[in-house]
């Protein structure tokens, strides 16, 4: 069955080529990846952690790719409904690890960008974003730089009382490297409060998070994961096709006319009309169930 068109963002083919990494430390760094990123599924919820505590879960050109890996399989896989995205330890994450790797890293992002256009370069770190699943982020302690960035391509996000969240790039002499700061942001909190966080590079608590709407909830440390799987349980309630095709219209509509945008959404109902998941719905209200 045809659905709505998808934008899928992905890593360039030779963003993933073992033979383009510097040296063996480099090789080393990818298959360590893996305990780096995990993944693991409970019923129909898929969790990504970021695993690497002692170095506050900051990210590397190998997790990128395990986390791009994981993600593919996540599309592909019908049984996973929700997705969450969380830290180990007292950080969901630094941002980019750059400790001792400058001049490699600076090589790898100039090559990339001579191989893709800066917008799609960045449009393709658009990871969690291109997950046609709600996508949940739980914030556990500091969210800064690409961090950051990557709590805005989530659909929903949580904080734990500890979290602290901030797009620091300015202070870095750089612009948000996803584009996420300069495109969801001010879609998220407003231009203005977009405008103060982005140019200032300020850190907020989590209480000033909920204030302006970045968050949903703040809830205790302790309760962050247990809450962000109650909320994943429940946002895999609805029909799978609904629940894509209006996550599809949802961000598709940022950059669509009202005229385009209604033409889409007649579309996606026409084809939703048609699914044996509106009879069910129809059926177990009628029957004063829960659909099946």
């Amino acid at each position: 069955m045809a659905l709505c068109p998808w934008r899928h963002r992905e890593i360039p083919k030779n963003y993933q080529a073992l033979d383009r990494l510097p040296n063996n430390y480099e090789r080393r760094r990818f298959i360590m990846a893996k305990q780096d990123v995990l993944y693991t599924k409970e019923d129909s919820i898929g969790i990504i952690t970021l695993n690497r505590a002692q170095k506050l879960n900051a990210l590397t050109h190998e997790m990128l790719r395990r986390i791009n890996s994981i993600i593919e399989d996540i599309k592909k896989d019908d049984k996973v409904r929700a997705v969450i995205l969380t830290g180990n330890g007292r950080a969901f994450s630094a941002g980019t690890d750059i400790s001792g790797e400058v001049p490699q890293t600076v090589e790898v992002e100039i090559n990339l960008m001579k191989e893709k256009t800066s917008t799609e370069y960045r449009q393709s770190l658009w990871f969690f974003n291109s997950i046609p699943k709600p996508v949940i982020c739980a914030i556990n302690g500091a969210a800064v730089g690409i961090a950051a960035e990557f709590s805005l391509h989530c659909d929903i996000r949580i904080a734990a009382e500890s979290a602290r969240w901030g797009q620091v790039f300015v202070l870095r002499g750089m612009t948000p490297d996803t584009g996420a700061g300069t495109y969801l942001l001010p879609r998220i909190v407003g231009l203005s409060k977009a405008c103060e966080l982005v140019f200032s590079g300020d850190i907020i608590d989590a209480q000033e998070m909920l204030r302006i709407g970045l968050v949903s909830k703040v809830v205790p440390d302790a309760e962050l994961m247990p809450t962000a799987r109650e909320m994943a349980k429940k946002l895999t309630r609805g029909a799978p096709l609904a629940v894509q095709m209006a996550k599809q219209l949802m961000y598709r509509g940022l950059e669509q006319t009202m005229e385009a945008h209604q033409e889409a959404t007649r579309y996606c109902f026409q084809l939703s009309c048609k699914t044996e998941d509106v009879q069910e719905g129809i059926i177990s209200f009628f029957e004063k169930r829960g659909p099946r």
